[in-house]
């Protein structure tokens, strides 16, 4: 006998189911969608317009949320290699047919094609991959300014998927230039779901990200990876300075009778050196613009970012190499593993303590000695507790809401348990309490930056 709770759904919206078996289901579109309770053998079946049904045991299912818009899927079809599930490399790129499901939430965009390929360091390392689309031209794609290159973090290690993505949103609040754009998607590669990462554009001297002339600037790298090209170490603290843009050898080639690669990376070196020196002699001003640099440090501490010392993904940028030229700290830059990382000591759940100091590096701890950067960033944290802080809280919860279901999905997909040592992986699916534990640690955090700032003891 079928039994009452008969719903009719109308403008296509997406059902949540939240299962107590460990899945989580997801369906969309919805159109026509009719629920049925059947009391024999208490179960509910679902069924849409085009007779397409999924029956499931009452007992596994918590609840039901209806909304009306989603996060965007990424459909990702590989053109020569369709049964492929994920990517393999780094350096081989990848013809591709995207189409994008905007879900509510951006427009529906079909049969672009891009190309792709697998990107990051650490990352790369771990099962859930990230990955680099790359276009032929300027391409704008989920609202995104045009660009040719768009990458998608996998946040495999992060269990709140939100790491990232409040670093972003709070170097934006403090106005720090050429902030990434972001946005959460799912994706689907040959039909196999992949789950949710995060969209941003690549970083690198160009319309979308750093936004100087790249024939007269130049953005650096410092990364213990040391895997670029055109690099060299700095004479005063040995810092693993790399050229991220531009492109020196592609320079030359435009232009032959200019500057051959090595010449400009020996300009570029010097006056690295020459900025480095000059902030442990005091004249930081003369060198580096210090509210940018403010703005950077609160940014990373705020975070806990720990590898400000070794350092990893430390950007900074130059327009030029004019006398009235400063060099600019950023953007920043990969925060999957900041804030309240888990670690198993003994076998026992770890966590990074909120009161815990930020190590630096030697160029960092000049310009962090500079009178003026101390009086600017007290007044900074002051003002991100006044001012910022409770928009962060509500931008927190409201974001949240939104990954929710597609955290779920992303922790049903990849639920592995797993200790690296230096930190301890789980799965996103019990979201809301990794999110909770994040928003208290955070409050904890700002209590701290307050206090730090006040005894001028950062």
């Amino acid at each position: 006998m079928m039994l009452a709770s008969t719903i009719l759904l109308a403008q296509d919206p997406h059902i949540h189911i939240y299962r107590n078996d460990g899945g989580f289901t997801t369906i969309y579109p919805a159109s026509g969608l009719e629920t049925t309770h059947n009391a024999a053998d208490s179960t509910a079946t679902f069924q849409w317009s085009d007779n397409t049904t999924l029956t499931l045991p009452l007992s596994v299912i918590d609840s039901c949320r209806v909304a009306m818009n989603d996060i965007p899927v990424l459909n990702i079809s590989l053109i020569d290699y369709p049964d492929a599930t994920s990517l393999w490399e780094k350096d081989l790129y990848l013809k591709t047919q995207l189409d994008i499901s905007g879900h509510g939430t951006v427009e529906d965009t079909d049969s672009l094609t891009p190309k792709i390929k697998g990107r990051g360091n650490s990352t790369w390392a771990y099962p859930k991959k990230p990955m680099r689309l790359k276009f032929d031209k300027k391409t704008s794609i989920c609202g995104f300014k045009k660009s040719k290159n768009y990458v998608l973090l996998a946040d495999y290690l992060d269990n709140t998927h939100m790491k990232n993505v409040i670093t972003f949103w709070l170097a934006r609040k403090l106005q720090i230039q050429y902030t990434n754009s972001f946005l959460p998607v799912d994706v689907v590669m040959n039909g196999h779901d992949l789950g949710l990462y995060l969209l941003t554009e690549k970083i690198g001297i160009n319309g979308s990200s750093v936004d100087i002339d790249e024939a007269t600037g130049i953005l650096f790298e410092l990364s213990e990876e040391f895997d670029e090209k055109y690099k060299f170490k700095s004479e005063r603290n040995e810092l693993p300075v790399m050229v991220k843009d531009p492109d020196f050898d592609e320079l030359y080639e435009e232009n032959p009778s200019d500057l051959t690669p090595e010449q400009r990376l020996e300009i570029w070196r010097k006056d690295f050196n020459k900025a480095e020196q000059m902030a442990a002699e005091g004249h930081v001003a003369d060198a580096f613009d210090i509210s940018v640099a403010v703005k950077y440090f609160l940014i990373n501490n705020f975070a806990a970012n720990g590898e400000l010392v070794y350092p990893k993904s430390f950007y900074m940028y130059k327009e030029n190499l004019s006398d009235s030229s400063r060099y600019k700290l950023g953007p920043i830059w990969d925060f999957d593993i900041c804030y309240n990382l888990h670690r198993h000591v003994d076998g026992e759940d770890v966590v990074r303590p909120a009161d815990e100091y930020v190590w630096t590096n030697g160029l960092l701890n000049d310009i962090k000695s500079n009178d003026e950067f101390r009086s600017k960033y007290k007044a900074e944290v002051e003002n991100l507790v006044e001012n910022i802080f409770p928009e962060l809280l509500e931008f927190l919860d409201r974001y949240a809401a939104l990954i929710e279901p597609a955290a779920k999905r992303d922790g049903v997909i990849w639920p592995l348990e797993e200790d690296y040592g230096w930190t301890y992986r789980v799965s996103s699916y019990n979201t809301n309490y990794s999110i909770s534990e994040l928003r208290e640690w955070i409050v904890a955090r700002v209590g701290f930056l307050l206090q730090q700032a006040r005894e001028d003891s950062f």
